[in-house]
């Protein structure tokens, strides 16, 4: 958002249809964090450590965050260790 009104002086010119293809483009780049990285983050761990603790081999944390792998595909077992630990729910995880 800081990014969108830090050029307030060249949109308020434009036609707002540009401004929304802008600021769109803005949202879509937020939303495109993967859920286990952004929550995983919020609870201050590294995937080293998020690994340790879950019992969740670190490689397919890693590739959870990158969607190599479907998160929604993993074990039941594994994804209720990621939620016990990052205290959120199964589907939090989900993409």
């Amino acid at each position: 958002m800081t990014a969108l009104l830090s050029k307030y002086a060249v949109y308020h010119e434009m036609d707002v249809s540009r401004f929304l293809e802008d600021f769109m483009a803005e949202l879509r780049a937020v939303e495109t964090e993967p859920n286990l990285r952004r929550i995983r983050r919020a609870a201050g761990l590294s995937q080293t450590a998020l690994a340790r603790e879950t019992g969740v081999n670190v490689r397919n944390i890693q590739l959870y965050e990158q969607r190599v792998q479907d998160i929604n595909r993993a074990s039941a077992a594994s994804l209720a260790a990621l939620a016990r630990r990052l205290s959120c729910s199964i589907e939090d995880l989900m993409e």
